[in-house]
């Protein structure tokens, strides 16, 4: 083999080794959310303008028509609802609407306690207050079966 036709094999060598030959694969398929399929909460209302909270792994899925539910959310407050405060929050967007929902609250206490747990068939929905970076957070947290 001459030297150039030794170069040239080396070279087309590199190129396979290296992933560069000329060969088109498919787009890898885009990535989906997995398990955030909040629209199956119908009776867990999210609250209007409140988004997932970043940096967190959310899980909202249903299963055999709602045989079986997941539900781990953690929802911030809007950026421009600054004033509110947790307890607030629960007496407005946890209490009254779990309550119209058909939920019922385990145990006493105030409707802007910042632990709360409900029930509703066989299921427990815990949801917690708290402030993050300046904002209410509302977690949710869904437990057994329907």
């Amino acid at each position: 083999m001459t030297p150039v036709r030794a170069l040239a094999a080396a070279c087309a060598l590199a190129l396979a080794l290296a992933g560069c030959s000329d060969d088109r694969e498919a787009p890898p398929a885009p990535v989906r959310k997995p398990g955030l399929r909040w629209e199956q909460f119908p009776d867990v209302p999210m609250p209007p303008g409140w988004k997932t909270l970043p940096g967190e792994e959310h899980v909202a899925i249903a299963i055999g028509n709602g045989a079986v539910r997941r539900l781990d959310v953690a929802l911030v407050a809007p950026p421009g609802r600054t004033e509110l405060q947790p307890p607030e929050a629960m007496t407005r967007y946890v209490g009254t609407v779990l309550n119209v929902s058909g939920w019922t609250r385990d145990g006493d206490g105030r409707a802007s306690d910042l632990t709360q747990r409900w029930r509703k068939g066989g299921e427990s929905l815990l949801v917690e207050a708290e402030r993050d970076g300046g904002l209410v957070v509302l977690r949710y947290s869904l437990s057994g079966t329907p």
